[in-house]
């Protein structure tokens, strides 16, 4: 039969909609754990685990979501099950468990998960992945979707990046994608990852398993400067995850503060608070910057003098703001002891006008007992903008129980 123009154009309409709107596949729900093994892909499971007899409403949030259509296209080609937990555990809730989960292992009673939670299963049972807490009591069915499909995404670009692990011949190279398996967002390490990197790069020559060990703080005997230095290369190594960066700046930022105290150390405060922000902004460490740059930095100003609690623990340069030498002239800087068992000790001066220095004096003094007061004298030149007066205090930590007072007056 010879079908005319016009028949052949309404039987492409008709069939035009199923033609552009393949079906997406549906996880499927199983009854048991058996059921699910018999047919499970390399997408592995997804497990509901709701708490059975103790909270009602989680277990209406497990059955519901299981039953949504949009959260069963997400999870793919993964088989879903539905498993309950028991408060209290018998022959019969136990049989009731291993019906749901079989050989798959619930989360560890000591693991800070909350219930009801959905767990993400490899195929072989080793779990990677978890989604609980307000992150899903608080989504909706479409957001619970979004989240599953996320954390899925992630294990297949995981397991990509392990492919080629795999077929490189390069050991550094092997070394870097086993260490960006870890790096990927919304789930646990590969197992077996640190063996897996000293298999591939023995002498750890790529520096991945220093990175994955690394830890920041002080070291005994170690200098402010050196700290410092040790921080800012840390947070250049790129083999370093955001997160463990932001660890990094938050330990120096405690470190400053208990050594060189909230107005010395106010400026380094501020830089690293700034950076732990800008690794990431949305995480909590990110979030705390503007509240440690708001409680813990203290701007140090003229008419403030010095104390105990002003003076540094180490030597390092502290900002005086507020001075009055702005005009040009000459400008007498008098330290006077007014009460306090030791001696202060001042390294050097400086006048700053943004970033540039207009006048210095480094000639070492102490103001003592037996010699109240040293005067500093710097010339202005040109008008300021913004002065500051950079003092650098030489006082150790043991020995800053001293007060007095700092005056400027022009001749």
């Amino acid at each position: 039969m010879i079908m005319s123009k016009k028949s052949i154009f309404f039987l492409l309409a008709a069939m035009l909609p199923s033609l552009l709107c393949e079906p997406v596949q549906a996880a499927e729900l199983y009854p048991s754990f058996e059921a699910a093994a018999k047919k499970v892909t390399d997408e592995g499971y997804v497990v509901f685990i709701y708490p059975a007899g103790w909270d009602r409403y989680g277990e209406q949030l497990c059955r519901k979501l299981v039953a949504d259509a949009g959260v069963r296209a997400a999870a793919g080609q993964a088989a879903m099950l539905l498993a309950p937990i028991y408060q209290n555990r018998d022959d019969n809730t136990n049989a009731a468990s291993r019906k749901a989960m079989g050989s798959l292992a619930y989360p560890h009673d000591m693991s800070d998960i909350s219930y009801p939670a959905i767990v993400f299963y490899e195929k072989g049972g080793r779990m990677y992945g978890t989604l609980y807490g307000e992150e899903l009591m608080k989504a909706n069915p479409a957001r619970v979707a979004e989240l599953v499909q996320q954390r899925i995404a992630a294990k297949k670009k995981q397991d990509s990046l392990l492919a080629r692990s795999n077929a490189s011949a390069n050991p550094v190279e092997k070394a870097k994608l086993l260490l960006e398996s870890s790096r990927v967002e919304g789930i646990d390490w590969p197992g077996g990852l640190k063996e897996a990197i000293r298999r591939a790069d023995p002498s750890d020559s790529a520096g991945c398993i220093a990175a994955l060990n690394f830890g920041f703080g002080p070291q005994s005997g170690e200098s402010m400067d050196d700290f410092l230095k040790r921080l800012d290369a840390a947070l250049a190594n790129p083999l370093l995850a955001p997160r463990q960066k932001q660890n990094a700046c938050a330990a120096a930022i405690g470190h400053i503060r208990r050594t060189l105290g909230t107005m010395a150390g106010g400026s380094l405060i501020s830089r690293y608070a700034r950076t732990m922000r800008k690794l990431d902004p949305k995480s909590p460490l990110g979030l705390s910057a503007k509240v440690v740059q708001r409680d813990w930095v203290r701007r140090y100003r003229y008419g403030q003098g010095w104390s105990e609690e002003i003076l540094p623990a180490a030597e390092m340069p502290m900002e005086m703001h507020d001075v009055p030498m702005n005009k040009p002239g000459t400008y007498n800087i008098t330290f006077r002891i007014t009460t306090g068992r030791d001696s202060l000790h001042v390294k050097k001066l400086r006048l700053m006008d943004g970033s540039r220095c207009v006048a210095a004096d480094n000639t070492p003094r102490s103001v003592t007992w037996s010699q109240t007061q040293q005067t500093y004298t710097l010339t202005v030149k040109k008008a300021l903008r913004n002065p500051v007066l950079e003092i650098t205090f030489g006082n150790d930590a043991n020995h800053r129980s001293t007060w007095g007072d700092i005056t400027i007056n022009q001749q």
